[in-house]
Order: C-alpha cells, then structure tokens, then sequence
C-alpha cells in the first residue's frame, strides 16, 4: 500500500526491441527510466523466440513445456485438422480454440490469476490480433478489458471498443513504421482504459520496432525513427503517471519479448529442398506429407504419426546441410540434444526442433547477427525464432517505489520471471508450479546477486555437425543463453 492506495502495475512491452538500442541518445525516456530504476543486463527470452510463445511465459510465468504455446504457428489436428493454426490470425484461432478438446494453456495466466485474487486485469495489443486474444485469453470469463486494435470488433466487454471510439478516435490507418498505430493504442490507454477501469495490473503490448525491424531492417533509418517515436510514446506514458509512481501507487515494468537477427543468403525454400531431397514435405499437415515444416530462422518439423523411424531417416541429412544449426528432438534420437533442454518438451511440440545456422557478421546499417532465411521477410530483414544470443537477448527494467533504485543486475532474468515478480509486488500469492521465480534481487531491500551456474550442453551424434547449448542456471531457473551448430 501507498498512503491508503493499492499498488497497481504497468507493463509496456516494446516487441523485438534489442537492448543495444535502449541508449540515452537514442531512447532518452526509457534509458532514463532503466537507469534510475533496475535494468537487467542478462535477461533472456524463450525458445521458439517468437511473440505467442513470449507472450504466454509473460502471462504464464512458464515455458512451453507447460504452458503449451510451443510456436507461433503449429498443428492442433483435434481442432483444426489439416492444417497448422496461425496463433496471430485470430479469427483462426478463436475457431480452434472453441472446438479444442481442453484449455489451450496447460496453467492459469495472469488475467485468471488476478481475478481469482479479486483483483482487475486490461490489455491492449498494437499486434496480431491473435496475440492480443492470448495476452488475456480468460477475458470472456473474467469480463477484464481486452483490446487488439487488428480486430476491435472482438474486444471484450462486448460493444466497449464503441465507447473508446467515442473518446479517443476512430483507429488510424496502419503504416510502417506503425508511428500513428502505437500512439493511437496508448490512447486508447491513457485516455479510456486508465481513468475507466484502473486496473490493477495493465498489460499495453506495442508492436515497433519488430515489424518495421521485419520489413525495413534492425538498424535502418526506418527502424531508427520507429525507436525514437515509442521511446517518445513511453515518455508520454511515465508522464500521465507521474504523480502516481512518485506517491507509490504505480510500478513499470517495461521490456521487450525477444530480439531480432538479420536474414541473409537468399531464400531457402526449405519444403522445395526436402523433397527434393526425397523427404515429403510441406508447409501444411496431410494424409501425404511425411514432415510439416514451420521453420523461418528457427522452428520445427512435425513428423507424421510421430514415426521414430522418419525422424531417424531426416536427421543425418539434416546435420548435413549448411544452412542448419542446432538440433533438438523429444527423444534424444541419434545422439541429439533434447527440447526437454530448451524446456520445450510439450505433447504439442515438433518432432524435431531446429534454428538455421546464424553467425555475427554485421548488416548494412551495423546491427551485428546474420541468420540464413527461410522466412516471408525481405533479405536484409529482420527475424526472430531461432537460438542465437541476438534472437534471445531481450530487454527488462523496471521501476517504481517496490524496486531499487539505480540498480544494474548482472544475474539473469526473463520473461518467464516477470508474472511471479509481477505478483509478488501485489502481495498475491501463485498456488500452482511455474517455471519462473520472484525477481528478489531487483525488489527494494531484495537481495544482492548470487552465483549463477552455467551449463554446457553437446550432442553426440557421430556424422553431421555437432549442436551445441549454452545456458546458464540461477535461483533454479534455466535462462538460454545461445545454441549453434559445428
């Protein structure tokens, strides 16, 4: 409590912002901010490092491996068969997950958390629509405010995004960078959500800079101008709450889901090569296809009926080839690594785990990490989905009068430990096992750094290259730290 007020809290998340860009020339209101509150120097993300799957370890507190999320884009052959359901579309998914036998996440997320307690959750998304459903996917249950501004029409109440229009204004026309798109859905916050409904715990997923990073390039004068205008968006942010973070009523939690890492070398065209090859492939599941491949810098394969005996029969090709990295499968199949090492070993999960080969050769605008391509994205573009520290370095500070002040934590943190924290500071208690941990370390009287324990990982297939893991174990959570093949 704050002289008699709750202690709520914001979470602004600025998608696929790499932490280098978080300077005080260049991002002023948010270095600003990390650098009189708490930045963690070692945060990470969560394989596939993709946004569905981050942004259920934020609102879950868990990996995959539990929270069922396991990519973007995946098959759910009980909901919708024959084909591989597009988490981002969300008309798509909202007919998968009313004819899925079961919840879609395997434990309760933050929104179901919070209203059990008693107390209220909000979340607007400038992204997919779908992931603006997954952010706060108990919505409908928990009548909790939930806006994606690529699907107003779904947003819940029913009928509420009427009454933001009539405050705000109708939504802009989308453009990148997506300057007029992010600022209309801070609008939307600070001008209805905010003074209607106070939440307790507000959720305001921004989508720059990752698409114009996609379209235009990490780095490019586009990306730059994107960066400039949300840290500007984010100062406007921390300005509307300033008398309520000064008397201690509000914390900030800002951050980013995952970086970004430039394509190059060409388009792969990886189901043309697999069947070329003699492997039956393609991008959707059938009665025909021997392997279903998602894979843009990093994803998986799923193999039909789960056959061991094709997974065997793709792998020594597959180590073979220059444009692959790091392998992974469920079983530890010839001498692999196993996705129970990326904490990704879920039911749903692919047969075969994979990122393409990366290195840290520089793109035309200096930003370093190139990766081979096998993504929709123009060359030069950015991407994210696959285990290298460019994908997996993401940026998390946090202020307000519950963390510390002028505190750089070299221990490391992610997106997993934000929920637990998140809760901690309201004093509500999680009943169930999660992956992550409470951030004690960035609370103000927490703890100093402890010892980190790090961890090394090779798999032993004799032929092909050799996947390797680097990751690193702290307060008994694994934080990836990068994989590679050689």
């Amino acid at each position: 409590m704050a002289d008699g007020k709750a202690v709520r809290v914001l979470i602004v998340v600025l998608d696929a912002l790499r932490p280098e860009f978080v300077s005080r020339e260049l991002m002023p209101n948010l270095h600003r901010f990390a650098t009189d509150g708490v930045r963690f120097l070692n945060s990470r993300s969560t394989f596939p490092t993709e946004t569905r799957v981050n942004q259920s370890a934020v609102t879950t507190g868990c990996y995959p491996r539990r929270h069922g999320v396991v990519a973007n884009r995946f098959p759910l052959p009980d909901a919708a068969p024959g084909t591989v359901v597009d988490t981002g579309r969300d008309e798509m998914f909202e007919a998968a997950l009313k004819r899925l036998s079961g919840p879609l996440l395997g434990v309760p997320s933050l929104g179901e958390i919070l209203f059990d307690a008693g107390r209220s959750y909000a979340s607007i998304s400038a992204g997919t629509s779908g992931g603006g459903r997954l952010i706060n996917i108990a919505a409908e249950r928990t009548g909790h405010f939930r806006l994606a501004l690529r699907r107003p029409e779904a947003a819940v109440p029913e009928g509420v995004f009427e009454a933001v229009q009539a405050r705000v204004g109708p939504v802009p026309e989308y453009k990148l960078p997506g300057l007029g798109w992010n600022s209309y859905a801070v609008d939307c916050y600070l001008g209805y959500v905010e003074p209607e409904a106070r939440p307790d715990v507000m959720l305001l997923w921004l989508c720059e800079p990752d698409e114009t990073f996609h379209y235009h390039g990490i780095g490019s004068p586009e990306a730059l101008r994107a960066i400039r205008h949300m840290d500007a968006e984010f100062g406007r942010i921390l300005a509307g709450h300033r008398d309520a973070i000064a008397a201690g009523e509000m914390q900030v939690v800002a951050m980013s889901d995952h970086g970004q890492i430039t394509l190059s070398g060409g388009k792969l065209d990886l189901v043309g090569r697999f069947n070329a090859a003699g492997f039956r492939a393609s991008k959707q599941p059938s009665d025909d296809p021997d392997y279903v491949v998602v894979v843009h810098s990093g994803g998986g394969i799923w193999v039909r009926d789960r056959d061991p005996a094709l997974v065997r029969r793709l792998l020594p090709w597959l180590r073979a080839q220059e444009w692959c990295g790091p392998v992974f499968t469920l079983d530890g199949a010839e001498g692999t690594l196993r996705q129970s090492e990326l904490m990704a070993d879920h039911p749903r999960a692919a047969d075969i785990a994979l990122a393409l080969a990366h290195d840290d050769g520089v793109n035309p605008w200096g930003s370093a990490g190139l990766s081979a391509d096998n993504s929709p994205y123009p060359e030069t573009g950015g991407c994210h989905g696959g285990l290298s520290r460019y994908e997996l370095r993401n940026f998390i500070a946090m202020g307000g009068s519950a963390f510390r002040q002028g505190a750089e934590i070299g221990s490391p943190a992610a997106n997993v430990d934000v929920l637990p924290t998140v809760l901690s500071v309201l004093g509500v208690p999680v009943a169930h096992e999660i992956d992550g941990r409470v951030l004690a370390e960035a609370l103000a009287g927490g703890a100093e750094d402890g010892a980190a324990r790090e961890i090394r990982r090779a798999s032993g297939n004799s032929e092909g290259k050799r996947s390797h893991l680097a990751a690193t174990e702290y307060g008994g959570v694994r934080y990836l730290d990068r994989a590679w093949a050689e």
